[in-house]
């Protein structure tokens, strides 16, 4: 069966393939398998992928899949529901219903049922429902994911602990479904996205719903026919979890379904295979069409010209005779993870945890935290607005939005706890709102600016070391207070803003091991100084992934030995934002910021 593919330039790309199987005793295609993009009566775009593997003979299992993947398309059209994971939970109860009530007007059909695997991707999120053995994995960063759990007589039985893996390897019905659509009148759909492959509990599996794709994710949705065991060789599978990834990177969707089924039918796979993948456009990669012939010369400016595109460029400042980075043009909505020191994590809204490296694009939206751990833990992200933004040991953001010049003026972060350095020196007529928990808010257009809040004291400090920055109380309004370069204060949680003085550059030192962001040192304020010096960022140049030989930078970069870098205690909670009583006003004398010298706390994983 020739693969059938759809999708625009900038919309989920998808493809679907059957095959009857490399056995001569297969006589019935009963999978069947669909991907569409619909529009709901509620008003959600969606992607959908189905399939559906059909059991019992004489037609009823083809029957009974049919009926599965026209019930889920059918139902989810019609529905009104904004909360994806019910109404694909519901889907499958109203294919249940038909098929059991199918399967009793007839004898012959009376023990017909089918699988179920269903993935929907809303606004580049994953949501899944899933009965029986047929499958849904995440192709991401050279690694294929597998995000369902069999429902068979061997996954049920190990969970429960009533037998050990030993007892259960050698039990006869370990491979017999226990859940599929139509053989009962109710049915248990599991909801889980199980992204630590079974082992945690179905609450965790389920808040990981709606995990947040990247630009160039491949999301597979299979029947156990493409990945089971082989019948010539118990040790191996048709197509190993691997070649999910080595057939799919730098291929078309329809390109990738029809080498994956080709694969199975190669090893003789005895059962019907089928495929669905759906892939997140964006995204760079290398088209395997062309690496056998390009030679390792070319591949390399390839890859070098990638590099430069990936990491900021720096260039050469007239004004300061430093090194200026710049951002190179990204995906609009995300964050590029540019450099990283010691250990970072992303978490989705769904409850998805995911560590971060070098290279990793973040998408911005409510509830996406960038968490950097304690210790020497430091990151640089480059913003699609083209500011660069440094975050400090123990620090949590939330990247709310990123500026886009024709449709989003701000890009609005939320600093949970921590510390964070802000490059806004590039030609966006953008701004960056940096908002803490206590309802104070930094925000800057153009310049360099540091931020400084924890969930103890839930004051925020800023450090304006160039250009322009405002401080405001979110509770209060007006037009809050101006700082000029060089210039520092605070605001707690009830309005009070403390006297100015010189910026605390010290502080923020983590941006020269994470990147070259060097801070010139302060000179003690006075009335006389604090508006006459420039305080001036200077920065040894990082370069990009690729250099060759003749544009290494003369200038090495910053050695590690240093004085230890004083950061204030954090804990990763998320502090209620507090109502302030009175009206914001500045406090007579400043207060000094108390010295912190226990351990910061670091989120807890699940």
């Amino acid at each position: 069966m020739k693969a059938t593919s759809r999708g625009s330039r900038n919309a989920i790309q998808h493809a679907v393939l059957s095959h009857i199987g490399a056995s001569p005793r297969r006589v019935l295609l009963e999978d069947r398998c669909l991907a569409e993009t619909l529009t709901t009566a509620g008003g959600l775009e969606m992607t959908l992928a189905v399939v559906a593997d059909g059991i019992g003979g004489e037609n009823a299992g083809e029957r009974a899949a049919e009926v599965t993947v026209n019930a889920i398309i059918d139902y989810c059209q019609r529905s009104s529901h904004q909360d994806v994971p019910q109404m694909l939970e519901e889907a499958l109860k109203t294919a249940n219903e038909r098929v059991f009530a199918d399967a009793r007007r007839s004898l012959r059909k009376r023990n017909m049922g089918s699988t179920a695997a269903v993935a929907a991707i809303v606004e580049d999120r994953l949501y899944m429902a899933n009965v029986g053995d047929s499958r849904v994995y995440l192709v991401r960063g050279g690694k294929a994911l597998p995000l369902t759990v069999d429902h068979t007589w061997e996954y049920e039985t190990l969970r429960s602990g009533k037998l050990t893996p030993e007892e259960i390897a050698r039990h006869p019905r370990k491979d017999e479904i226990v859940r599929s659509i139509g053989y009962d009148a109710d049915i248990d759909v599991d909801l889980g996205v199980w992204i630590n492959g079974g082992q945690e509990s179905e609450s965790a599996a389920y808040s990981a719903q709606g995990m947040q794709l990247e630009p160039g994710d491949r999301v597979i949705v299979c029947s156990d026919g493409l990945t089971k065991t082989r019948h010539d060789l118990p040790s191996a599978h048709y197509v190993e979890q691997r070649e999910l990834v080595s057939l799919t990177k730098g291929r078309s969707p329809e390109q990738a379904v029809e080498l994956l089924v080709k694969r199975a039918l190669e090893r003789e796979a005895d059962d019907n295979v089928s495929v669905v993948i759906l892939r997140v456009p964006g995204g760079i990669e290398v088209p395997r069409t062309l690496l056998p012939v390009i030679g390792v010369a070319s591949i390399a400016v390839l890859l070098f010209i990638v590099g430069v595109w990936l990491l900021p460029k720096f260039q050469l400042s007239s004004a300061d005779q430093g090194v200026s980075p710049t951002i190179p043009p990204l995906p609009s909505g995300v964050a590029f993870v540019s450099n990283l020191e010691g250990r970072a994590e992303a978490l989705s809204p769904g409850g998805g945890r995911q560590d971060l490296k070098v290279e990793d694009l973040i998408a911005s939206g409510k509830g996406v935290y960038v968490t950097i751990h304690e210790g020497e833990s430091y990151a640089r992200l480059g913003l699609a607005d083209g500011s660069i933004l440094y975050l400090g040991p123990s620090t949590q953001i939330e990247i709310r939005t990123i500026a886009e010049e024709t449709s989003r003026p701000e890009t609005v972060l939320q600093l949970m706890t921590g510390i964070i350095l802000l490059d806004r020196r590039s030609d966006s007529a953008t701004s960056t709102v940096v908002r803490s928990p206590s309802g104070a808010v930094a925000k800057i257009a153009s310049g360099v600016m540091g931020v400084i809040t924890s969930s103890g004291e839930q004051r925020l400090d800023v450090d304006c070391f160039e250009g322009r920055c405002e401080v405001f109380h979110e509770a209060y309004g007006g037009d809050g207070i101006r700082l000029e370069s060089g210039q520092h204060l605070w605001v707690n949680p009830v309005g009070d803003i403390s006297p100015t003085d010189t910026t605390r550059n010290h502080l923020y030192s983590f941006g020269e091991f994470c990147g070259g962001l060097i801070l010139t040192p302060t000179v003690a304020a006075t009335a006389s100084t604090l508006f006459a010096q420039e305080i001036t960022p200077t920065r040894t140049p990082l370069g990009p992934l690729f250099v060759p030989p003749t544009a290494i930078p003369t200038t090495p970069p910053p050695t590690r030995t240093r004085t230890p870098i004083p950061t204030p205690t954090h804990t990763f909670t998320r502090t209620p934002t507090i109502t302030p009583t009175r009206t914001l006003t500045r406090t007579p004398t400043r207060t000094p910021i108390p010295t912190d010298t226990s351990e910061p706390t670091v989120i807890p994983t699940e």
